[in-house]
């Protein structure tokens, strides 16, 4: 168990922090490489497969029809030793079968942390879900030890129809266990804002854990160039 110094630090230096994705932006799964060489490409086919191409690796090559769903997919790209995975906006059992990931190849950026990184990311049209995930762990090389409190939602989606538990907050803990903790009616098209107790009240993650949020629809969602979801909170 913590000791009190070390809680009542972890509150005094904690900041917040606002996170948003639009249309294709949300990051499944965040991969970086820790092989010995260099990296020529990973590319995602959609409905078909991801593939890595390094020089030491060769050509790795991860099935959907195999890895059906998100945490599938980034377990066994991890098992393989050629990259670290975590995943990040969407849930672990996010079905991967039906072209959900963001067809081509990926050009690499980096984190805040300055590490390169190659994104894979939802197709949200074809996903039929925009999310965003509140974590201490979107960069790699992340102290442990740390936990995220979600205070604010703002979300604007062109969706296909509004339905009752369409609006959804998950909660992921450090083994990847995610529970459901708040469903409500989603609202198509029209900027809604979910304050928790104005802005005061908090929905807080485990420590090492994450907070997810995602509008979806069951058959059709835009890519509109105004969608959004936004998440405000606190990384403490």
């Amino acid at each position: 168990m913590a000791s009190l110094d070390s809680i009542l630090t972890k509150q005094a230096l904690a900041s917040g922090v606002t996170l948003q994705a639009g249309s294709d932006e949300p990051v499944a799964i965040r991969l970086r490489y820790v092989g010995t060489g260099t990296v020529t490409s990973v590319t995602v086919t959609a409905a078909t497969d991801l593939v890595a191409i390094t020089s030491d690796g060769g050509t790795d090559t991860y099935t959907f029809s195999t890895h059906t769903t998100v945490g599938k997919l980034a377990d066994a790209i991890n098992k393989d030793g050629i990259f670290e995975t975590k995943v990040l906006d969407a849930l672990r059992s996010q079905d991967i079968d039906a072209t959900s990931l963001l067809n081509g190849a990926i050009t690499s950026g980096t984190d805040g942390n300055g590490v390169v990184v190659w994104d894979v990311k939802n197709d949200t049209s074809l996903s039929l879900e925009l999310g965003v995930t509140l974590s201490p762990f979107r960069n790699f090389d992340a102290p442990k030890g740390h936990r995220v409190h979600l205070q604010q939602v703002v979300y604007a989606v062109n969706m296909g129809t509004a339905a009752v538990d369409s609006f959804q907050i998950y909660k992921r803990d450090k083994s990847n266990n995610e529970v459901k903790v708040f469903g409500q009616l989603s609202v198509d098209t029209t900027e809604t804002t979910l304050n928790l107790a104005l802005g005061l009240g908090k929905i807080s993650g485990d420590v090492d854990g994450e907070v997810f949020v995602r509008v979806k629809d069951a058959a059709t969602l835009a890519d509109a160039t105004s969608n959004f979801v936004r998440v405000v909170g606190i990384l403490e």
